[in-house]
């Protein structure tokens, strides 16, 4: 089992080669040095919306598909809904809904505050459990957090420390939400905790873009095999 370490916050993260010092081991004779300008910038913003906006239309147009049968896009879920509030005004109406809007909006910042720590821990921990010492932390300057190691690698290692946030955090989420989905008509409030959380995993999956486009890069360029160390990889001698 490997160490994990918090780094706390480092300025500008991405911008000096992920953190990681100059290489200070010597390259073996067949190592190959890592062309950046061939890799997708994961720490682009642009490329994050570019493959999780879909991930998350895709996402919601399922969950919406289920709420025309006995959700929130149920005619009679809706009128019940408003039989009940029939005494109310329109006025008061919009107050209600626009205090349970802030309520949801402060709750679902919150916790993405408290998911981002854990997403970079699971990458962590992920790591460590291949023996691996990991560090992570945060730069303030691209405002999202970061997980490394300085120890050689290979590209399993890789693949399953990059994905494991996604996998935890939003497929297995994804699934359980789905196989629970009620099959009977819901109330108009517990449809809309169903359209919430959903809203919520969703976002899981665009956090881990960046993630998506790293794990592309890898299996794009470094072969099967190799063995990743810096700003290089090799495929080690038999």
């Amino acid at each position: 089992m490997g160490k994990i370490e918090f780094i706390g916050i480092v300025n500008d993260f991405f911008g000096t080669k992920m953190g990681i010092e100059e290489s200070t081991s010597i390259p073996p004779e067949n190592a190959h040095f890592i062309n950046e300008e061939d890799w997708i910038d994961m720490s682009t913003p642009l490329n994050w919306l570019i493959i999780g906006i879909p991930i998350f239309a895709i996402i919601l147009i399922t969950m919406l598909i289920k709420q025309r049968k006995n959700g929130l896009l149920n005619k009679e879920v809706r009128n019940e809904y408003k039989e009940e509030h029939k005494s109310k005004s329109k006025g008061e109406m919009t107050k209600i809904a626009v205090k349970r809007f802030l309520i949801v909006f402060i709750l679902f910042f919150i916790a993405l505050l408290i998911i981002a720590p854990i997403h970079e821990l699971i990458h962590c921990i992920a790591g460590a459990l291949f023996g691996l010492d990991m560090k992570f932390g945060i730069d303030p300057q691209t405002f999202i957090g970061f997980a490394y190691t300085e120890e050689p690698l290979t590209k399993v290692q890789f693949l399953v420390m990059s994905l494991s946030p996604l996998v935890i955090l939003g497929i297995i989420p994804l699934i359980i939400l789905f196989m629970k989905y009620p099959k009977e008509k819901m109330s108009f409030k517990k449809a809309l905790k169903y359209w919430i959380l959903t809203c919520f995993i969703g976002t899981m999956f665009m956090t881990c873009a960046p993630d998506m486009i790293e794990s592309f890069n890898f299996i794009k360029n470094i072969p099967n095999g190799a063995i990743v160390e810096e700003n290089y990889w090799y495929i080690p001698s038999k």
